[in-house]
C-alpha cells in the first residue's frame, strides 16, 4: 500500500518537475560518460598489453655436441616447468631455411655456408608472460644451469620496460578510476541536493502534517533509482554507438583492421549501472538528511 503509494508520488514529481528532473538525468549520463570512457580504455589497453605480451617468450640455444637423441627429453624437461604454455623444437636446418627466407634477394651471401652454423634452439611461451615477467626471468636463469644450453634469450632490457610500462599503467588506470568515481559521487550528489533544497518548503509541510520519513523521504530515493539508472543505461547507449561507429570506420581503412577494440563485458556494464544507481540513492538520502534526520 505504502509503496505503491510512494511509487505514485516519485512518477507525479518527475512529471511536475520534468525539467529538473531532466537535468539531473543529464548530470549522471554525463558522470556515467566519463566512467564508461575511462572503463573502456583501461579494458582495451589492458587487452592490448596482454596480446603484447603473448608474444612474449624465452629462446634456448642448445649447445653443438648435444645429438638429435637428447632433443626428446629435453623437451620433455622444458614442458614441465611451471608456468610454460608451448614449447618450440627448430633444429639448425629449420633456422638455416627461415634465415635464408629473412635475406630474400641478398641470400647469395650465404652460398658455401653450412646450414650447421647456426645452434639448435628452442622456443618457450610463457603463460600470461605480460603478468609473469618475474616468472620468465626464473625460467631463464634456470635454463642457464642446464649443460645442454649455450645461450638463453629473453629481451631483458625490452621485458624491463615493459614491466615498468605495465607498473605505471596500472597505478593510472587506479588513480584515474577513483578520481573520476569521486568526482562523479561529488556532481551527482550536489546536483540531487539541489535540488531537495528546491523543494524545502514541501519537506517541512510534509513533516508538520505528521508525515513519516519513509513517505517523505521514498519518492525521492525512487526518482533519484530511477535517475541513476536512466542516466547510465543512456551512458551506455552512447558510448556502445560510438564504438560501434569507431568499428564500421576501421574496418573501412586497411591499416586499421589489425586493431582489435573490444566493448566492456557485460559484468563491467552492470556494475557501473549498480555504481550510477548507488551514487545517486546515497547521495539523496545525504542531501535528505538534514531535513529528516534519517
Amino acid at each position: 500500500m505504502i509503496a505503491g503509494i510512494i511509487y505514485r508520488r516519485a512518477f507525479a514529481d518527475l512529471k511536475l518537475n520534468f525539467t529538473t528532473q531532466l537535468m539531473t538525468t543529464l548530470v549522471v549520463t554525463l558522470s556515467m560518460l566519463l566512467l564508461l570512457s575511462f572503463a573502456m580504455f583501461s579494458y582495451n589497453l589492458k587487452h592490448f598489453t596482454e596480446q603484447l605480451g603473448s608474444r612474449l617468450g624465452i629462446v634456448v640455444y642448445l649447445k653443438k655436441n648435444v645429438s638429435q637423441e637428447q632433443i626428446p627429453g629435453l623437451y620433455r624437461r622444458i614442458s614441465a616447468l611451471d608456468g610454460i604454455e608451448e614449447v618450440n623444437y627448430t633444429s639448425s636446418e629449420e633456422a638455416f631455411g627461415k634465415l635464408e627466407k629473412y635475406l630474400a634477394d641478398e641470400r647469395q651471401v650465404l652460398e658455401g655456408v653450412d646450414p650447421g652454423f647456426l645452434p639448435p634452439s628452442f622456443e618457450i611461451r610463457i603463460n600470461r608472460a605480460v603478468f609473469n615477467i618475474e616468472r620468465i626471468r626464473q625460467v631463464a636463469a634456470e635454463l642457464r644451469r642446464w649443460d645442454e644450453v649455450s645461450k638463453v634469450q629473453y629481451g631483458e632490457e625490452w621485458i624491463d620496460r615493459l614491466e615498468i610500462f605495465s607498473s605505471i599503467t596500472q597505478k593510472a588506470v587506479f588513480s584515474s578510476g577513483l578520481l573520476l568515481l569521486v568526482t562523479a559521487a561529488f556532481v551527482v550528489a550536489n546536483t540531487i541536493k539541489l535540488t531537495v533544497y528546491a523543494r524545502q518548503e514541501e519537506l517541512e509541510i510534509l513533516r508538520l502534517v505528521g508525515a513519516t520519513n519513509v513517505f517523505i523521504a521514498g519518492p525521492f530515493l525512487v526518482e533519484a533509482l530511477l535517475q541513476g539508472l536512466a542516466g547510465s543505461v543512456l551512458a551506455t547507449g552512447i558510448i556502445y554507438g560510438v564504438y560501434h561507429y569507431l568499428q564500421l570506420i576501421m574496418q573501412q581503412h586497411p591499416i586499421f583492421r589489425a586493431v582489435d577494440i573490444l566493448f566492456l563485458p557485460p559484468v563491467y556494464v552492470a556494475a557501473i549501472i549498480a555504481g550510477s544507481i548507488l551514487v545517486c540513492v546515497t547521495g539523496t538520502a545525504i542531501s535528505l538528511y538534514r531535513f529528516l534526520r534519517l
